[in-house]
């Protein structure tokens, strides 16, 4: 359990989950990535609660230090919360290293977990503790499914203190489609940004990171900027990219980057203009709102 145990619930939650299943607990607390290499390797650890970010830094340290983390570590499982962990993350994780991963949503204020990742990890599933609602935070009435908006929870069963409708800040979206598990509960698909990462396109919010992930991640771009504009009085985006060399296909690539963010952000975009290498600034590159409200 590498979460801490001073002024955070986090460590104390996670150690009693961890004894209510029967498993002993290694108190290691945050930090300290040689002790963590060390507390694993002698004590053949094979569980790691904690965020995935730590998780890899420890890794990392090990292969630093010598060791072939497949060999010398037995970590084959890993829960996560505190932050998400990327796809291209788990993959590390589970295809070179073998660790099984899950991961969590959390929120201190309304007492904790309040969403979680089954073996299928198709989203995370909402604790019946809770009322959760996605909701549009600028005018506060619910997203339908698939729609980003910021998470709001209700504890239901709270007896320390009554707290309703507690804005979390954080971006999400949510699916009621049966899971293959069995749990027909509402689930959250995964938290992707911040309400100030945000930006409102034709009544759809567009995530910085969200965007991101599905741009860079269709492996045709090396520089992107998606710019918000507005042209006669109607909200246009538009993706201009640096292409890898070896992508020669323009419209190929525009089609399939269309495709996978609009299914993703919900929102088309309107054209893409591929441009030379170099010419995208990397410290401009990103979600950029040129719209002027005059």
């Amino acid at each position: 359990n590498t979460f801490t145990y001073h002024m955070s619930p986090a460590g104390m939650l996670f150690h009693e989950g961890i004894r209510a299943c029967g498993a002993t607990v290694v108190v290691a607390g945050t930090g300290n990535t040689d002790m963590q290499v060390q507390i694993m390797k002698d004590l053949g650890v094979n569980g790691f609660v904690g965020t995935p970010s730590f998780l890899m830094a420890v890794i990392n340290r090990a292969a630093e230090l010598g060791l072939d983390p497949r060999k010398d570590l037995a970590v084959t499982k890993a829960w996560f919360t505190g932050e998400m962990v990327s796809p291209s993350l788990r993959t590390v994780f589970e295809g070179e290293y073998g660790i099984n991963t899950c991961q969590a949503y959390a929120v201190t204020e309304p007492g904790g977990c309040i969403a979680y990742e089954c073996r299928e990890k198709s989203g995370m599933h909402s604790m019946d503790d809770y009322i959760i609602e996605v909701i549009d935070p600028e005018t506060g009435k619910q997203r339908g499914p698939g729609e980003v908006g910021e998470v709001v929870v209700t504890p239901i069963y709270s007896l320390d203190w009554g707290l309703l409708r507690f804005g979390t800040g954080d971006l999400s979206a949510f699916t009621d489609e049966p899971c293959a598990c069995g749990r027909t509960s509402r689930r959250l698909t995964g938290i992707v940004g911040r309400t100030g990462d945000a930006v409102k396109v034709r009544g759809m919010f567009v995530v910085a990171k969200q965007a991101e992930q599905v741009i860079t991640g269709t492996g045709h771009i090396s520089r992107y900027q998606l710019l918000v504009d507005r042209i006669n009085q109607r909200d246009e985006l538009i993706l201009r990219v640096e292409a890898n060399e070896t992508d020669s296909d323009t419209t190929r690539v525009s089609e399939d980057i269309g495709k996978r963010f609009h299914a993703i952000c919900r929102v088309t975009i309107d054209r893409v203009e591929f441009v030379d290498k170099g010419v995208i600034p990397e410290d401009e590159q990103g979600l950029i709102d040129r719209r002027k409200w005059v």
